[in-house]
């Protein structure tokens, strides 16, 4: 009997591992959070999920579910949430959200922009939520008010801040770029650009920077930034569409579930404008339109609600947001 004990005993121990292929194709499927702290087991699932390959095959998955995140400034703290994103949402449903171990440095950055491949930005810094990293930019040697945004070059595969300045003592505004990943960070000065205020609605779409630009001198027009060729161009926005859009709006604001003033926080790949409200009770939710069926799934988000009763609070939702484990310094840093 004891013989019998034995054998078993040796039988288990000497079962074949399970081989780290598969292992690494398990971890590709779970949230970042995770990751994070598998990393953190030992030296070798540090550098095994560290690794190209791994990194790759996370992001790859990570794009096809994409997730919902939360910049919430509490006070003098910037943090980070995070949930999963409906595809067909319904109405009154509730998604939970987790927190990101993000901590910035002692400033508060003053503007959050959105997400791109993974990272944020935030006017001088760009961080990754998900590991906990962060990089600090120089500072543009501009005077005056000025306006920064996060892009991305696909013909030379590079990540780029383009920075504004206002217009300032009568003289239209410059513009200034940093490459990154080009060993010292450095900004170059661009071709002037006509003076139009910046930085309303911006969005980006294939390395084109688009957003509503203004001045008291003309009406709104739209600015593009090609991030490739890094040049301007300006169009003025047809009234008609302000007409489309004033239509949609009138009908939003009358109803219940969206609140007598909101913020669009962007619409969604099939089609669905999502609003965010700006008065909210203890409970924090979004509303999805869909504009074609003309109805309204208002989701309900828990997670943050100790920040309810606290002071200064601001969210900031935001749409698509994909997880990305590639540390920064080998995105950003070369």
């Amino acid at each position: 009997m004891e013989k019998l004990k034995q054998k078993k005993k040796k039988k288990v121990s000497e079962s074949d591992p399970i081989p780290t292929d598969l292992l690494i194709d398990i971890f590709s499927r779970v949230p970042g959070k995770s990751i994070e702290r598998f990393r953190c087991l030992s030296k070798f699932w540090r550098c095994t999920l560290g690794l190209p390959y791994f990194t790759e095959l996370f992001l790859t998955r990570s794009l096809a579910r994409p997730r919902l995140l939360f910049a919430i400034k509490v006070d003098k703290e910037l943090l980070f949430f995070s949930s999963p994103q409906p595809h067909n949402p319904v109405d009154n449903s509730t998604l939970v959200a987790t927190r990101y171990r993000m901590y910035f440095p002692k400033y508060l950055p003053s503007r959050v922009h959105p997400p791109l491949r993974g990272s944020v930005f935030n006017e001088q810094v760009i961080c990754n939520p998900v590991t906990g990293e962060s990089i600090t930019l120089p500072k543009a040697n501009v005077m005056g008010e000025k306006t920064s945004f996060f892009g991305y070059d696909p013909i030379n595969k590079q990540f780029k801040v383009l920075c504004i300045r206002s217009r300032y003592g009568g003289r239209p505004r410059t513009q200034r770029v940093l490459t990154l990943g080009t060993g010292k960070l450095k900004w170059r000065r661009t071709m002037e650009c006509e003076p139009h205020g910046a930085g309303i609605g911006e969005i980006g779409i294939n390395g084109v920077l688009y957003y509503r630009a203004c001045s008291i001198e003309s009406p709104p027009m739209l600015a593009c930034f090609d991030f490739s060729s890094e040049k301007f161009s300006f169009f003025q926005l047809l009234q008609r569409y302000f007409g489309q859009l004033q239509s949609i709006t009138v009908g939003l604001s009358s109803y219940d579930k969206i609140g007598i003033e909101f913020d669009i926080a962007g619409v969604t790949s099939t089609g669905e404008v999502v609003f965010l409200p700006y008065y909210r009770s203890n409970s924090f939710y979004i509303v999805y339109y869909n504009i074609e069926r003309k109805t309204f799934a208002r989701v309900r988000i828990l997670g943050f609600e100790q920040f309810h009763h606290g002071k200064n609070i601001l969210v900031n939702p935001f749409l698509d947001y994909v997880e990305n484990m590639k540390l920064l310094e080998d995105r950003f840093i070369t």
